[in-house]
């Protein structure tokens, strides 16, 4: 296990916390292959119903660690472009991992996040936030272009203006501003984040996993999908969920009028 996160698994939750708390959790390059071993693990793990992604101490995470790319001055262009290019397309990869998991993704938000923290952030299915925390695009401040997937995420959550604004200008988004744009889903109480966190998590533990697992392809397919073939793809999707357990469950506890015991299979 890599030292800049822990991984463990609670009452049906899979908990992944950044843990570089003295580099305001900084995504190092290195922590790409050890997460994306788990993201892929996670989808054959019934007995994890829900994800969270939290960060150790006072932020979320401060974007890419700039310390792993500062050492450059010696490469020609060629062996530059690479030594940049190379780390980003296997984060892109990682993050797509995580999107695909059946299992609802959960990032419980402190403190900034920055710059690459946005790839999780806009992969994660809900975001519940501190009224602290703060949402920056920032590569263009030190002179980048985006990466962690921002260019994708963010045009689809805020739409394409609000997108250049973050991007070009660089300035920092509070989190009620964050949650008006679309970014964010929660905004609580910074002393109350870990128990709303805890409370919405519990919620999705108790739910429908398959159900769930088939809603996200469902919404996320919708983003290129025609009308006809996203009809088509419900169609199927409802069919798929009637042979689960959980369909017939709710179905009688509709009936009974009582609080459905869903198993997530």
């Amino acid at each position: 296990m890599s030292q800049d996160f822990t991984f463990a698994v609670q009452d049906g939750c899979a908990i992944i916390t950044f843990s570089r708390p003295e580099k305001a959790n900084a995504f190092h390059p290195r922590m790409i292959a050890p997460l994306r071993k788990i993201f892929l693990e996670l989808r054959e793990r019934d007995d994890v119903r829900v994800v969270l992604i939290r960060g150790e101490g006072k932020h979320f995470m401060a974007g890419g660690d700039l310390e792993s790319i500062s050492d450059y001055g010696s490469m020609t262009k060629a062996e530059v472009a690479e030594f940049g290019e190379n780390p980003i397309h296997d984060y892109n990869f990682m993050i797509q991992t995580m999107q695909r998991l059946d299992q609802p993704v959960v990032a419980s938000v402190q403190g900034g996040a920055a710059g690459a923290a946005m790839g999780f952030i806009g992969a994660c299915d809900l975001v519940i936030a501190a009224d602290t925390s703060f949402i920056w695009a920032a590569h263009i401040l030190h002179g980048g272009s985006n990466d962690g997937l921002t260019t994708y995420f963010l045009p689809r959550h805020i739409g394409l203006r609000r997108s250049l604004q973050m991007a070009l200008l660089g300035d920092r988004i509070n989190a009620q501003e964050a949650k008006d744009m679309g970014l964010v889903n929660f905004v609580v109480p910074e002393a109350q984040l870990q128990e709303e966190t805890e409370k919405l998590v519990k919620r999705l533990v108790s739910g429908p996993t398959k159900g769930y697992g088939l809603i996200k392809k469902l919404m996320y397919a919708s983003q290129q999908n025609s009308m006809m073939e996203q009809g088509t793809m419900e169609a199927q999707s409802y069919g798929q969920a009637m042979q689960t357990e959980d369909v017939p469950e709710g179905l009688k506890a509709f009936f009974e009028k009582r609080k459905p015991n869903f198993k997530g299979k």
